[in-house]
Formats: C-alpha cells, sequence, structure tokens
C-alpha cells in the first residue's frame, strides 16, 4: 500500500503541509466486501441494549441516524449552519508544574548523548542565594527582581537609555557579561537601575527621567574638536543623532504625505512587494501574498506581515532583523540601496506624489511657499535662504526637463503613464512632475530619516 498526502493547498508538496496525524487500513479477503457505513464508536453503542444506554450515548445514536434520513435534509443543514453559528471559545496555553520534577542532567561537551552527573535548579554562588530548598520558576522570578540581584533593573534601563540615544550606556545590551563591554558610565547605569527599583518599577518613570534630562535635551550639533575627541559621543556631550529604525523610516514618509492609515489593531497587512520574493529559489517554497490596495497597505510598518524565511526588502535595506532570532540591539549601516529604495520602492514613490499634490493644492501658489510646506512636513522645520536657492535651482531644471519635447511626465506622476487623472485645478502634468521630483529629494534627506 502506497498512500501519498497531498493536502494543504495550491503548494502543498513544497510547505503549507497539513498531513494525516493518525490513519489506519482495514483489509479482507472476503469477495465483494462492503464497508460497514456506521460509524464504529456508534456500533460499539448500539451493541448496548437501548435501555442500558446513558443519555450521551443516546443522543449520538440519534446524531448520527438523522444523517441518514434523505426526508431531513434541510433540517440537517440548518442545524449545522447553526452549530457552525455558534461562538467559538479561545485556547491558552499554560503552564502545569511537574509532580515529580524531570531529571535533568549536565552534557558532556554540550552532547546530548552524552548525559553526566545530575543537575538541580540553581544560581551562580557570587550571587545571592535561592532561598528555598526546591525553587520552582515563580521562585526564580522573584529571584531575579530582588533588590540583591540588580542586573534585571541594569538591562532594562540600559535597554531604555538605547532607545533614546542609539546606543546603550553598555554598548553590547545582548551581553552584560564578562564578554561584554564595560559600561561607559557605570555609577549612572547604577543609578538608574536603583532608581527604577525604588519607583515600583515603573518605566513610564525612568522615560520621563531619561527625556527631561539635561543630557538628553542638548543639541545634536558637533564641533571638530569635540567629533576628535569624541567621535561616539560615549562622554555624552551632545544630543544623540541616528538614523531612525527601518519601520520608522516607511512611517515618517508616509505622514509627511499624508498617506499614513492610522487605524490602532488588526490583522498584518500585505504592502505591495516584488513577486520574485516568494517564489523558488529566493523562497524555499512558493508563497502567497495577496498585497493590499486600499488603505491597509499605508499603515504602520509594524502591522506588515513578514515570512520568517522571506524578510521584507524595504525593511532589510535598513537593518531590520529576521523574524526568526530574537533580537536586542540592531545594527546600523549606511548603504547605497537605502538612498535606492527611498527613491525607487513604490511606497515611497506614493509618498513623493501625494506630498507634491498636497503641495499644490494646500502650500499656496508661489514656489517657495510651497517649498517650505514640504519642509515642515518632512523635516518639521523651515529651510534656509540657501536650501530655498538650492530647491529653486533644481525646480527650474526639472520643469525644464519636462516641458521639453519628447519628455512624458505621466511617467512619474502615475503608476501606469497609458492612464490619466484629474490633475488639481492650478496644476498641470509637467508642473506635478517637477514637484513630485523634489518631493522625493526632500524625502530622502538623511535629516528626514534622522533623528537628533
Amino acid at each position: 500500500f502506497g498512500l501519498a498526502q497531498n493536502h494543504g493547498g495550491w503548494n502543498s508538496d513544497d510547505n503549507q503541509n497539513n498531513n494525516l496525524g493518525r490513519f489506519g487500513f482495514s483489509i479482507t479477503s472476503t469477495e465483494n466486501a462492503v464497508v460497514d457505513p456506521v460509524p464504529a464508536a456508534v456500533r460499539e453503542i448500539l451493541a448496548i441494549p437501548a435501555k442500558d444506554r446513558t443519555p450521551k450515548q443516546t443522543d449520538a445514536v440519534f446524531s448520527y441516524w438523522r444523517t441518514t434520513v434523505a426526508d431531513w435534509r434541510e433540517a440537517n443543514r440548518r442545524l449545522d449552519a447553526l452549530w457552525q453559528s455558534h461562538p467559538r471559545g479561545t485556547t491558552q496555553l499554560t503552564l502545569i508544574e511537574r509532580e515529580e520534577p524531570r531529571k535533568t542532567h549536565r552534557l558532556d561537551r554540550g552532547n546530548f548523548l552524552a548525559p553526566a552527573e545530575e543537575v538541580t535548579p540553581g544560581v551562580p554562588e557570587f550571587l545571592h542565594p535561592l532561598e528555598k530548598e526546591k525553587p520552582n520558576r515563580l521562585d526564580f522570578a522573584r529571584w531575579l527582581v530582588d533588590r540583591r540581584s540588580p542586573t534585571t533593573a541594569r538591562a532594562i534601563v540600559n535597554r531604555i537609555w538605547q532607545g533614546y540615544f542609539g546606543t546603550g550606556l553598555v554598548s553590547t545590551s545582548e551581553d552584560l557579561g564578562t564578554q561584554g563591554d564595560l559600561p561607559t558610565h557605570p555609577e549612572l547605569l547604577d543609578w538608574l537601575a536603583v532608581e527604577l527599583m525604588e519607583n515600583d518599577w515603573s518605566l513610564k518613570h525612568i522615560h520621563r527621567l531619561i527625556v527631561s534630562s539635561a543630557t538628553y535635551q542638548q543639541s545634536a550639533a558637533v564641533t571638530p574638536e569635540l567629533l576628535e575627541r569624541d567621535p561616539a559621543n560615549e562622554l555624552l556631550a551632545r544630543g544623540p543623532r541616528y538614523r531612525v529604525n527601518a519601520e520608522m523610516v516607511r512611517d515618517i514618509a508616509l505622514a509627511a504625505s499624508g498617506l499614513l492609515t492610522e487605524k490602532i489593531g488588526g490583522p498584518s497587512v500585505y504592502p505591495p512587494a516584488p513577486e520574485f520574493l516568494f517564489v523558488p529559489p529566493t523562497s524555499y517554497g512558493p508563497k502567497t501574498w495577496h498585497y493590499d490596495t486600499g488603505a491597509d497597505k499605508y499603515r504602520r510598518a509594524i502591522y506588515t506581515f513578514r515570512y520568517r524565511s522571506v524578510p521584507y526588502p524595504a525593511f532589510e535595506n535598513f537593518d531590520a532583523p529576521n523574524g526568526n532570532v530574537s533580537c536586542v540591539r540592531r545594527t546600523r549601516s549606511n548603504t547605497p540601496l537605502q538612498a535606492l529604495t527611498t527613491l525607487n520602492e513604490s511606497l515611497y514613490m506614493e509618498c513623493a506624489r501625494e506630498l507634491a499634490e498636497r503641495a499644490v493644492v494646500e502650500g499656496g501658489r508661489e514656489d517657495d511657499k510651497r517649498m517650505a510646506y514640504i519642509f515642515r512636513r518632512c523635516l518639521s522645520r523651515k529651510p534656509s535662504a540657501e536650501e530655498l536657492a538650492v530647491l529653486e535651482d533644481f525646480l527650474d531644471e526639472q520643469r525644464k526637463r519636462f516641458q521639453s519635447d519628447g519628455s512624458d511626465p505621466w511617467q512619474l506622476i502615475s503608476d501606469k503613464a497609458d492612464e490619466k487623472f484629474d490633475l488639481p485645478e492650478n496644476a498641470t502634468a509637467p508642473e506635478l512632475a517637477a514637484w513630485t521630483a523634489l518631493s522625493r529629494v526632500v524625502l530622502n534627506l538623511d535629516e528626514t530619516i534622522t533623528k537628533e
């Protein structure tokens, strides 16, 4: 006998396959054998005299019997529909302690096939002891947050500091042990850890404490002398300045353009992505990616669906970690791929078009007012006279380019150049294309995606 299991959908031979958990074969040497149509569980109940059956057994027999009556087909359909409409409960995994703890052994050189002596729960001797004869998980949790073991509080405040300054007081926030870096300000780290514990572990208190400090509120401007003395800002002589995380890069573009959908909660969304990502050899098996076309595709990046083995490329280029490992500290790089993403990726192009249209409609009639409008939305400040001069020269070049013979501005302002749409009342296609090109420039500025 051979069993071929191809259940699970269009790609069941590759992944997302749902195989049978249990199955059995019934064989006989009888000629013209007929399979018993009655389920085995019902047949067992029928072997019991009717007067001796429990109400539950009687109901089971009746529930099967009613499905065999042809005249009851409509009634059976309505009953099944009622059962399907009944609210389904949710399940939650819970931990149940074993009555007898499982024996655990030291593995010789890490080999699970070579167990050595038996070991019991414990903590390093140089730390305060677990004051229980047979400690459980709850005892260990309480030990972790005990005032005598401040490692937990140190790790928490170090990660909060990293979120605000780009680097923690201990730069290796994933390793506060002897293999990691030493803290740049050990007294400050200890003080913040004690402050957290003495204020009932209130994270809000620590956040407020850091952002209201003079250290955080410093200017990020740097002098040549200070840059030479402290290039990594370890001495905290200036405010933090660093490129924001991958998800925030996308959110900034959406927010600045006015496209951001501010809906909170709900299922993950599938923004546009290259089709080749979800078929072999890029993916080990074909995957579905029916991307959203409505307002959902403009939701915050945190809602973007990500396959474990196929990261979303617009995030990958900005150093977003893979979804199959835990990440405490992200690396930050500056590569040409990042500029190519913010200049050419489809969603960033939509942001540039939307921002240009808003500038034409809402920014005023004069060029300098429209440029100031774009600057404020992207950089939260007014442009300087020098910046305005550079943008004016660029805008003039783009106007001449799109007004020249043979130029097609629709290729820039529309995904489908052959499908025209109604332009704003006070704009032509070459004019809107020029403002779209300028919006791409401002959205792609280092300052736009940099926290300072």
